[in-house]
C-alpha cells in the first residue's frame, strides 16, 4: 500500500494544475491517471479543437486562457492559438515533464472507502492512501444521452472521429451547443445535409458567459452555415427515438416527427466521471455536485474535494479552463491551513497565485457582464 498526504484522480488540466500549486508546498502528492496524460483530450474527434484561444500573454499579468501553470502557455509551446485534443495533451505531457509532477499512469481507481483519517483507494496497481483526495477525472470520456427514449439507436457526437468518412448523405444532429454546431459544420463542409435540432434558439449574444451561449470562434462556424442550403434548424426537443426499418423516427415534445435514414447524432453534452465516489455526492437541482462554497469539498464529506469542468456555485460555471483553474489555489489553501502550515508562506503563495489567475475565493466578483 502507497502512504501520502494528497491523492488527485485525473492528469487533465484540472489534475496536473492542482497539481503544480502542490508542488510549490512541502505537501506530498500523487497524481493517478487510468490511461495516459491528457488521456480525455487524446479521445477528442480529429476536428475538434479549443475553442478558447491561447495566447502567450504571461509576461504581461494575463496567463493564456488554457494554460493551467504560472509560466507556461499552450500557445508558446506549439505556436497556435486553437489547438486540438492531440496538442493540449502534448502540453499537458510537457508541464509533468518540466513541473516533475508526480503521476503513475495506467492506474485506475475502481474503489474509495471513507476512512477515519483519510482515503482508501483501491486501484489496479493496488492499494493507495491519502488523508485527502483530489477528484479531477473530467467530463469528456463519459459521454452522455439523457431523456431520450430509445437513445441506443443514437450515436454521441465525441464518437465520431472523422465526419467526412460517415456514410450517407442527410443527418439529424441533436443538440445546438458548441459540439452540435462544431459536427453540423464538419458535415456541411463535406457536402452533407444536416438537420439540427436544438430546443433554444442558437445565441451568442444573450450573455457574455461562454459557458452559457455559444463562443465567437463556433459562432462564426454557424455564420458560416446558417444560410447553406443543405443546413435546416428545428427548434424542438427530441423525447424518443423509434427504428422504422427503414429509418429512425424522431418524436419531438410537440408532437412534431422527423425521420432520417441514419442514426441521429447526439450531441447533448458529457458528465463527471463519478462512480467510485458516487455515493459520497449530494446533488443540486442542476444534476451537478453540490459542493462547499468556501473550499470546493463535496458537501457534507470533508477533505474530499472537486476540480474542473463540473464545478458549480450559484448560477456560477466554472466550465472552461480558465474558469476552473481558478480555484485552484482555493483548494490547495484549504490543505495547507489544515496541517497548519506557516501562515506568512501561505499568505505568500496565495498573492502569487492570485497574480497568476489560480486563486480566486470571493465569487461576488463573478457574473458581471460585457456591456458592449
Amino acid at each position: 500500500m502507497i502512504v501520502t498526504n494528497v491523492v488527485i484522480v485525473g492528469s487533465g488540466p484540472a489534475g496536473i494544475g492542482v497539481a503544480s500549486l502542490l508542488n510549490q508546498t512541502d505537501i506530498d502528492y500523487i497524481v493517478l491517471e487510468k490511461k495516459e496524460i491528457g488521456y480525455s483530450f487524446l479521445k477528442w474527434p480529429e476536428y475538434m479543437e479549443m475553442i478558447t484561444p491561447s495566447f502567450p500573454s504571461n509576461a504581461f499579468g494575463q496567463m493564456d486562457l488554457n494554460s493551467i501553470c504560472e509560466l507556461t502557455s499552450p500557445a508558446f509551446f506549439l505556436s497556435k492559438e486553437h489547438l486540438t485534443g492531440k496538442e493540449y495533451s502534448e502540453y499537458l505531457a510537457e508541464v509533468v515533464k518540466q513541473y516533475k509532477i508526480n503521476v503513475q499512469t495506467n492506474t485506475e481507481v475502481t474503489k474509495v472507502d471513507k476512512q477515519a483519517n483519510g482515503w482508501m483507494l483501491e486501484t489496479n496497481q493496488g492499494q493507495y492512501f491519502a488523508k485527502y483526495l483530489i477528484w479531477a477525472t473530467g467530463e469528456f470520456q463519459n459521454p452522455q444521452i439523457n431523456n431520450i427514449t430509445g437513445a441506443e439507436y443514437c450515436v454521441h457526437s465525441a464518437l465520431i472521429k472523422y465526419p467526412d468518412e460517415l456514410k450517407g448523405d442527410d443527418f439529424v444532429v441533436i443538440g445546438g451547443y458548441e459540439s452540435g454546431v462544431q459536427i453540423a459544420y464538419e458535415l456541411v463542409e463535406n457536402n452533407k445535409k444536416v438537420t439540427l435540432i436544438n430546443p433554444d434558439v442558437i445565441d451568442h449574444l444573450d450573455t457574455s458567459d461562454p459557458s452559457q451561449v455559444l463562443s465567437p470562434y463556433t459562432y462564426a462556424k454557424y455564420d458560416e452555415i446558417i444560410d447553406s442550403p443543405l443546413y435546416t434548424e428545428v427548434l424542438g426537443t427530441v423525447v424518443g427515438v423509434t427504428d422504422q426499418k427503414s429509418n429512425y423516427q424522431l418524436q419531438l415534445k410537440d408532437g412534431k416527427v422527423i425521420k432520417t435514414e441514419e442514426n441521429p447524432i447526439c450531441a447533448t453534452g458529457f458528465s463527471l466521471v463519478k462512480k467510485p465516489i458516487e455515493e459520497l455526492i449530494t446533488y443540486r437541482e442542476d444534476g451537478n455536485p453540490l459542493l462547499n462554497e468556501e473550499t470546493d469539498e463535496l458537501y457534507g464529506q470533508k477533505n474530499i474535494y472537486l476540480a474542473g469542468p463540473s464545478v458549480r456555485h450559484d448560477a456560477h460555471i466554472f466550465c472552461f479552463i480558465y474558469k476552473f483553474r481558478l480555484r485552484f489555489g482555493v483548494i490547495v489553501e484549504d490543505i495547507l491551513k489544515k496541517e497548519e502550515c506557516n501562515e506568512k508562506d501561505v499568505s505568500l503563495l496565495i498573492e502569487k497565485w492570485k497574480r497568476n489567475g489560480v486563486y480566486l475565493a470571493d465569487l461576488s466578483c463573478c457574473g458581471e457582464e460585457c456591456v458592449c
